[in-house]
């Protein structure tokens, strides 16, 4: 009787060893794939980051020259307002005051062009992990904040809305891409398409004020300008700061 029992015993305790280790089991592979789909989801997240900063990489290599170009163009045009008393000397009567407002017009909505093409090829990358495009991105934030700050006075203040608009009128297509508009397709526009702003302009600048936004934005410039070109093969290595 007491083998009997002892026997039924065992066979008990091995029925439950045998539960516990297959619902150990059932545990562990439960987890093993639970791991494993937790790894194949980071995986593809990772790879979706990974493919995102490299399109965000080709977008920027694509408008890197005409962008820093635009900024350079733009910056040097404020440092000679703000040090070479630019509108000092060809404004007024001058003779050449017309083309000194054209000009300077231009220049800031040649850099709203740039940016906004920038913006559409870029928007929809949800925010790439390459230093260097959100480096380019923060500084683009930043002068666009710049321009539209009411607490530096309203002269030269161009709101976001107005700052998306010039640059969509500087758009253009050639041969099936982007461009922002040149000098000589714009000029005949200013006195149609571009006349608002360039009167505004005209009186805002007579004014005077808006130095200290101007400033500003032509040093955060300079900073977008020595970023896109990080190597220093086209401009200098330190831009003067007015």
């Amino acid at each position: 009787m007491a083998a009997a029992w002892i026997g039924f015993g065992s066979g008990i305790v091995a029925a439950l060893t045998a539960i516990f280790v297959a619902f150990r089991q059932a545990h562990t592979d439960q987890e093993l794939e639970r791991l494993k789909t937790d790894f194949a989801a980071e995986l593809h997240r990772r790879e979706a980051l990974f493919d995102r900063s490299l399109v965000a990489e080709d977008v920027l290599s694509r408008y890197r020259e005409p962008l820093a170009v635009a900024a350079f163009d733009l910056q040097s045009r404020l440092y000679n307002i703000l040090r070479l008393d630019f509108f000092g000397k060809f404004g007024g009567t001058h003779g050449r005051n017309e083309t000194a407002l054209r000009t300077t017009l231009f220049r800031v909505a040649q850099y709203f062009g740039w940016t906004e093409i920038l913006r559409r090829d870029i928007q929809f990358l949800s925010f790439p992990e390459a230093e260097e495009t959100r480096r380019v991105a923060g500084l683009q934030s930043q002068i666009a904040k710049a321009f539209l700050t009411d607490e530096l006075g309203e002269p030269m203040m161009i709101w976001a809305d107005e700052q998306r608009a010039l640059g969509e009128l500087m758009i253009v297509a050639q041969q099936d891409k982007l461009q922002s508009m040149g000098y000589a397709m714009f000029d005949p526009q200013c006195e149609t398409t571009f006349k608002p702003w360039l009167d505004r302009m005209r009186a805002e600048l007579s004014l005077g004020g808006g130095e200290e936004r101007l400033r500003r934005v032509q040093h955060l410039l300079c900073e977008l300008v020595e970023t896109l070109d990080v190597k220093r093969i086209r401009y200098p290595e330190q831009l003067e700061r007015a």
